[in-house]
């Protein structure tokens, strides 16, 4: 997620939901007129955020029906 990103999202709790940019195509306001302010200092990445572990990652894809699927075969 890109900063601009992160500044346009919601925390679902699980997952983040970025809203739609809805600025307007008027460059020059941005980049002409001043610059454009913003709250956080970096990208959200892998390397900033909580990463599971392996059992966590094999509860997690285990909840998806095409593992569920493979696993009754």
């Amino acid at each position: 997620m890109t900063k601009e990103e992160c500044l346009r999202s919601e925390d679902m709790g699980r997952y983040y939901r970025v809203l739609a940019d809805t600025r307007g195509l008027n460059y020059d306001k941005y980049f002409v007129k001043g610059q454009v302010l913003t709250e956080s200092d970096e990208a959200y990445t892998s390397h900033n955020t909580r990463r599971l572990d392996v059992p966590e990652i094999i509860e997690k894809i285990s909840t998806t029906e095409y593992v569920q699927e493979q696993l009754k075969i």
